[in-house]
Protein backbone atom coordinates (compact mmCIF):
# COMPACT_ATOMS: atom_id res chain seq x y z
CA UNK A 1 0.00 0.00 0.00
CA UNK A 2 1.25 3.49 -0.83
CA UNK A 3 2.28 5.95 1.88
CA UNK A 4 -0.64 8.21 2.76
CA UNK A 5 -0.86 11.60 4.41
CA UNK A 6 -3.93 13.33 5.83
CA UNK A 7 -4.35 17.10 5.76
CA UNK A 8 -7.20 18.49 7.82
CA UNK A 9 -8.85 21.91 7.57
CA UNK A 10 -10.38 23.05 10.84
CA UNK A 11 -11.59 26.28 12.44
CA UNK A 12 -14.33 27.16 14.92
CA UNK A 13 -15.22 30.23 12.84
CA UNK A 14 -17.36 29.88 9.74
CA UNK A 15 -16.57 31.59 6.46
CA UNK A 16 -12.80 31.69 6.94
CA UNK A 17 -11.99 29.61 3.85
CA UNK A 18 -11.68 26.01 5.00
CA UNK A 19 -13.40 24.58 1.94
CA UNK A 20 -11.61 27.02 -0.36
CA UNK A 21 -8.21 25.92 0.92
CA UNK A 22 -9.25 22.26 0.89
CA UNK A 23 -10.18 22.22 -2.80
CA UNK A 24 -7.11 24.19 -3.83
CA UNK A 25 -4.81 21.87 -1.89
CA UNK A 26 -6.48 18.89 -3.57
CA UNK A 27 -5.83 20.48 -6.97
CA UNK A 28 -2.24 21.34 -6.06
CA UNK A 29 -1.55 17.80 -4.86
CA UNK A 30 -3.08 16.29 -7.99
CA UNK A 31 -1.05 18.62 -10.21
CA UNK A 32 2.06 17.51 -8.32
CA UNK A 33 1.33 13.95 -9.45
CA UNK A 34 -0.22 12.56 -6.28
CA UNK A 35 -3.39 10.50 -6.12
CA UNK A 36 -5.90 12.41 -4.00
CA UNK A 37 -9.28 12.21 -2.35
CA UNK A 38 -11.32 14.55 -0.20
CA UNK A 39 -13.60 13.91 2.75
CA UNK A 40 -16.32 16.45 3.56
CA UNK A 41 -17.59 16.24 7.13
CA UNK A 42 -19.43 19.58 6.93
CA UNK A 43 -23.21 19.27 6.58
CA UNK A 44 -23.16 22.18 4.11
CA UNK A 45 -21.16 19.85 1.81
CA UNK A 46 -19.36 22.74 0.09
CA UNK A 47 -16.39 20.60 -0.90
CA UNK A 48 -18.55 17.70 -2.09
CA UNK A 49 -20.69 20.06 -4.18
CA UNK A 50 -17.57 21.57 -5.73
CA UNK A 51 -16.35 18.17 -6.91
CA UNK A 52 -19.71 17.59 -8.61
CA UNK A 53 -19.17 20.79 -10.59
CA UNK A 54 -15.68 19.59 -11.39
CA UNK A 55 -17.02 16.34 -12.83
CA UNK A 56 -19.34 18.31 -15.10
CA UNK A 57 -16.39 20.49 -16.17
CA UNK A 58 -14.37 17.39 -17.05
CA UNK A 59 -16.86 16.55 -19.80
CA UNK A 60 -15.60 19.58 -21.73
CA UNK A 61 -12.06 19.67 -20.27
CA UNK A 62 -10.96 16.01 -20.34
CA UNK A 63 -7.42 16.82 -19.20
CA UNK A 64 -8.81 18.08 -15.89
CA UNK A 65 -7.83 15.69 -13.11
CA UNK A 66 -10.58 13.79 -11.32
CA UNK A 67 -10.79 14.66 -7.62
CA UNK A 68 -13.21 12.42 -5.73
CA UNK A 69 -14.77 13.75 -2.55
CA UNK A 70 -16.97 11.73 -0.23
CA UNK A 71 -19.50 13.41 2.06
CA UNK A 72 -19.77 11.86 5.50
CA UNK A 73 -20.82 12.52 9.08
CA UNK A 74 -18.49 13.15 12.00
CA UNK A 75 -20.48 10.50 13.85
CA UNK A 76 -18.77 7.97 11.58
CA UNK A 77 -15.39 9.62 11.15
CA UNK A 78 -13.51 6.50 12.20
CA UNK A 79 -15.28 4.29 9.66
CA UNK A 80 -14.86 6.91 6.94
CA UNK A 81 -11.16 7.35 7.59
CA UNK A 82 -10.64 3.59 7.78
CA UNK A 83 -12.27 3.14 4.37
CA UNK A 84 -10.17 5.91 2.83
CA UNK A 85 -6.96 4.50 4.25
CA UNK A 86 -7.64 1.16 2.58
CA UNK A 87 -7.53 2.87 -0.81
CA UNK A 88 -4.42 3.40 -2.91
CA UNK A 89 -4.42 7.17 -2.46
CA UNK A 90 -1.52 9.34 -1.34
CA UNK A 91 -3.15 12.57 -0.15
CA UNK A 92 -6.38 12.82 1.85
CA UNK A 93 -7.79 16.30 2.48
CA UNK A 94 -10.44 16.52 5.20
CA UNK A 95 -12.86 19.45 5.45
CA UNK A 96 -14.64 19.90 8.79
CA UNK A 97 -17.59 21.92 10.10
CA UNK A 98 -17.11 25.13 12.11
CA UNK A 99 -19.42 23.99 14.93
CA UNK A 100 -16.51 22.69 17.00
CA UNK A 101 -18.29 23.00 20.34
CA UNK A 102 -20.99 20.60 19.07
CA UNK A 103 -18.45 18.08 17.77
CA UNK A 104 -15.54 18.66 20.14
CA UNK A 105 -14.72 15.06 21.07
CA UNK A 106 -14.91 13.86 17.46
CA UNK A 107 -12.81 16.73 16.07
CA UNK A 108 -10.11 16.40 18.73
CA UNK A 109 -9.90 12.65 18.07
CA UNK A 110 -9.87 13.22 14.31
CA UNK A 111 -7.12 15.83 14.66
CA UNK A 112 -4.83 13.23 16.20
CA UNK A 113 -5.11 11.18 13.00
CA UNK A 114 -4.05 14.06 10.74
CA UNK A 115 -0.47 14.62 9.63
CA UNK A 116 -1.11 18.36 9.41
CA UNK A 117 -4.01 20.60 10.44
CA UNK A 118 -4.46 23.95 8.73
CA UNK A 119 -6.42 26.47 10.80
CA UNK A 120 -7.55 29.32 8.52
CA UNK A 121 -7.87 32.74 10.11
CA UNK A 122 -8.82 36.09 8.67
CA UNK A 123 -7.14 39.35 9.58
CA UNK A 124 -9.45 40.40 12.42
CA UNK A 125 -9.41 40.32 16.20
CA UNK A 126 -12.69 38.40 16.14
CA UNK A 127 -10.98 35.63 14.21
CA UNK A 128 -8.02 35.56 16.58
CA UNK A 129 -10.39 35.33 19.56
CA UNK A 130 -12.10 32.37 17.89
CA UNK A 131 -9.17 30.35 16.54
CA UNK A 132 -6.72 30.97 19.39
CA UNK A 133 -8.41 28.69 21.94
CA UNK A 134 -8.86 26.01 19.29
CA UNK A 135 -5.15 26.05 18.48
CA UNK A 136 -4.39 25.69 22.18
CA UNK A 137 -6.72 22.68 22.35
CA UNK A 138 -5.07 21.12 19.31
CA UNK A 139 -1.61 21.60 20.78
CA UNK A 140 -2.75 20.08 24.08
CA UNK A 141 -3.89 17.05 22.06
CA UNK A 142 -0.40 16.99 20.49
CA UNK A 143 -1.86 17.48 17.05
CA UNK A 144 0.34 19.14 14.44
CA UNK A 145 -1.47 22.36 13.54
CA UNK A 146 -0.62 25.68 11.91
CA UNK A 147 -2.54 28.91 11.35
CA UNK A 148 -3.06 30.08 7.77
CA UNK A 149 -3.82 33.77 7.29
CA UNK A 150 -6.53 33.89 4.64
CA UNK A 151 -7.93 36.90 2.76
CA UNK A 152 -5.03 38.86 4.19
CA UNK A 153 -3.77 42.34 3.34
CA UNK A 154 -0.12 42.98 4.10
CA UNK A 155 -0.58 46.73 3.56
CA UNK A 156 -3.14 47.05 6.33
CA UNK A 157 -1.89 48.16 9.75
CA UNK A 158 -3.64 45.20 11.33
CA UNK A 159 -1.57 42.62 9.42
CA UNK A 160 1.51 42.68 11.65
CA UNK A 161 -0.50 42.90 14.85
CA UNK A 162 -2.78 39.97 13.97
CA UNK A 163 0.12 37.83 12.80
CA UNK A 164 2.01 38.56 16.02
CA UNK A 165 -1.01 37.56 18.11
CA UNK A 166 -1.32 34.28 16.20
CA UNK A 167 2.38 33.57 16.64
CA UNK A 168 2.01 34.06 20.37
CA UNK A 169 -0.41 31.11 20.37
CA UNK A 170 0.99 28.73 17.76
CA UNK A 171 2.85 28.34 14.46
CA UNK A 172 1.79 30.39 11.44
CA UNK A 173 2.17 29.27 7.83
CA UNK A 174 4.77 31.50 6.13
CA UNK A 175 2.50 31.81 3.08
CA UNK A 176 -0.63 33.91 3.54
CA UNK A 177 -3.49 33.97 1.03
CA UNK A 178 -4.65 37.46 0.01
CA UNK A 179 -8.18 38.38 -1.05
CA UNK A 180 -8.30 37.02 -4.61
CA UNK A 181 -11.08 37.15 -7.18
CA UNK A 182 -9.56 34.07 -8.83
CA UNK A 183 -10.55 31.85 -5.90
CA UNK A 184 -14.37 32.15 -6.21
CA UNK A 185 -14.07 32.41 -10.00
CA UNK A 186 -12.33 29.03 -10.15
CA UNK A 187 -14.57 27.44 -7.51
CA UNK A 188 -17.73 28.33 -9.43
CA UNK A 189 -16.44 26.30 -12.35
CA UNK A 190 -15.36 23.30 -10.30
CA UNK A 191 -11.72 24.32 -10.60
CA UNK A 192 -8.84 25.27 -8.37
CA UNK A 193 -6.89 28.47 -8.97
CA UNK A 194 -4.06 26.51 -10.60
CA UNK A 195 -6.50 25.05 -13.15
CA UNK A 196 -7.02 28.54 -14.57
CA UNK A 197 -5.01 29.68 -17.57
CA UNK A 198 -2.11 31.83 -16.35
CA UNK A 199 -3.42 32.54 -12.84
CA UNK A 200 -2.03 35.76 -11.41
CA UNK A 201 -1.84 34.17 -7.96
CA UNK A 202 -0.10 31.03 -9.17
CA UNK A 203 3.09 31.75 -7.25
CA UNK A 204 1.16 32.11 -3.99
CA UNK A 205 -0.53 28.73 -4.35
CA UNK A 206 2.64 27.01 -5.53
CA UNK A 207 4.39 28.36 -2.43
CA UNK A 208 1.54 27.13 -0.24
CA UNK A 209 1.83 23.65 -1.70
CA UNK A 210 5.62 23.65 -1.28
CA UNK A 211 5.14 24.42 2.40
CA UNK A 212 2.38 21.85 2.95
CA UNK A 213 4.18 19.14 1.00
CA UNK A 214 7.37 19.64 2.99
CA UNK A 215 5.49 19.61 6.29
CA UNK A 216 3.83 16.25 5.53
CA UNK A 217 6.91 14.71 3.94
CA UNK A 218 5.83 14.54 0.30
Amino acid sequence: MVAQCTIMLSSPKGGVGKSSLARNILVLAARAGHSVTGVDFDQQATLATWTQRRERARSSIPELSAIPVSASSLDDWRGTLKAVRKSEVEVVVVDTPPSIELNLAALVSLSKEADLILVPCQQTQDDVDSVGPWMVRLMEARARAVFVLNRSNRRAKSFGAIRAKLLSVGPVCPVEIPQLEEIPLAAGKGLGVMDLARPSSGETFESLWSYVAREVGL
